[in-house]
């Protein structure tokens, strides 16, 4: 949920209770204020009645003013004694010039004439003005509840996005930010304090990590380069010595062993050199390539390489996997995950490979899951990886299926470690620079 909607929703929940407790106490302040004019003039209207009863004076038809009706009856001293109080209630009262049952609001009380008799005294006074005014207020109340609610919501809104537009422009700007790209300058709102320091912080924040990046390109870079010749020197002093038929045998067999730990160095250092060539964007060709006949070939040069090792490989095509990316890494890609098949599989084990329009499957039996979180990182290795393993095939893998916005996943399923090559919705030629997937530790 956005920052303004949440504040909006917010502000809506409040306004809505707020202006409906005022709507509630609004109709009824007014309604008891009404009923309270109706019970005053009740009140006047017994008075004079039992002032005209008392006086003598005739008194007028019952519902002769303003359809008032009234009735006196004399009661009791008991009854008198016992309802000596003055009630007022709402009942249907039927007005005889009218010829009519109307909704009426009635009066009673008792009084005592100079003979010491008790009468009681019922007024009524219809309300249906007082119901159509009801009517009336509940009709515009709601209404007037609507269009306060309506344009303040609306007010709030336009002054929230109004207000957060500098915040909206930022989450663009690093929505659209990629690392090792040269992006432009933060979007700053110069009016609003926090924004400022937020602009300040983030701009020195992305200068912070591609400072850094450039100097982690320049040092892998620089130290591979220079590491390529003393290794090839030392590689080829060893096999020099090799060559020296005077050597004892415990003296070539440690020969050997360093010759094995120099080629792993090396290879080693040239993995490192080509992960940060594709972090630089040093492979620009593309074309269209059919995967299929990448994997066929890999299988094969792997069966023969491990022959020893009796491991078969079944490939289930759906349809065939095309997609335009360089195709050196398109190579190096297929190779690493075909290559994790023999080096990583029992003897006499049999994997898969299945190819689908979206991308390709490679499984293997394993004897555990890897770490999900770590899988792709770089020099991660399980502790029973075979010796000479560099621990950088699956970060280069992850590394060319993010510089052409190829997803890599993993998963272990049914005793099977699953890797999954699939297009994203992004199209390779916008791939350059974007970081669709999650930056290699």
């Amino acid at each position: 949920m956005k920052l303004a909607t949440k504040i909006i929703l917010g502000l809506s929940i409040l306004v809505f209770f707020a202006l409906g407790i005022w709507g509630a106490v609004f109709y009824f302040s007014f309604m008891s204020e009404l009923t309270g004019e109706i019970d005053d003039t009740l009140a006047d209207y017994s008075n004079d009645i039992i002032v005209w009863s008392l006086a003598g004076e005739p008194l007028p038809y019952s519902d002769a003013v303003a359809y008032n009706t009234f009735d006196i009856k004399e009661v009791t001293p008991e009854y008198a004694a016992a309802n000596n109080r003055i009630r007022y209630w709402e009942s249907i009262t039927y007005i005889q010039s009218q010829d009519e049952d109307v909704p009426a609001r009635n009066r009673s009380c008792i009084f005592k004439d100079a003979d010491d008799r008790y009468y009681e005294l019922v007024v009524s006074v219809p309300t249906i003005e007082r119901d159509s005014v009801s009517e009336h207020i509940i009709k515009w109340t709601i209404i007037l509840y609507i269009v306060l609610l309506l344009a303040i919501i609306g007010i709030a809104l336009t002054v929230v996005r109004r207000n957060l537009r500098p915040l909206d422009e930022l989450l663009q700007w690093l929505d659209a930010y990629s690392r090792g790209e040269k992006p432009g300058s933060v979007p700053t709102d110069r009016h609003v304090v926090e924004f400022r320091k937020l602009s300040m912080a983030t701009q020195e924040a992305v200068d912070r990590l591609e400072s850094r990046n450039e100097e982690q390109k320049a040092f892998i870079g620089n130290v591979s380069h220079e590491l390529q010749t003393p290794l090839a020197v030392c590689t080829g002093r060893i096999e020099s010595l090799l060559s020296d038929t005077e050597l004892t045998e415990t003296q070539t067999v440690e020969l050997m062993k360093l010759a094995r730990s120099l080629r792993d160095l090396s290879r080693l250092n040239k993995t490192l050199l080509m992960l940060h060539r594709i972090d630089n964007d040093r492979f620009p060709e593309s074309e269209r390539i059919a995967f299929l006949q990448l994997i066929n070939e890999s299988i094969g040069l792997y069966s023969e390489i491990y022959a020893s090792r009796n491991i078969s490989v079944s490939v289930r095509t759906d349809a065939p996997f095309i997609y335009e990316m360089n195709p050196q890494l398109a190579k190096m890609l297929v190779n690493n995950l075909i290559k994790n098949i023999f080096v990583h599989s029992g003897s006499g084990s049999a994997a898969e490979v299945s190819v689908s329009a979206s991308g390709f499957t490679v499984s293997n039996p394993g004897d555990g899951p890897l770490d999900s979180g770590l899988v792709f990182s770089r020099f991660y290795r399980k502790s029973s990886d075979k010796d000479g393993s560099t621990g950088l095939g699956l970060a280069l893998a992850y590394s060319i299926c993010r510089s052409h916005s190829l997803t890599l996943s993993y998963n272990w399923a049914d005793g099977r470690h699953c890797f999954t090559v699939s297009a994203s919705s992004v199209s390779p030629s916008t791939s350059s620079g974007q970081n669709i997937l999650p930056e290699i530790k």
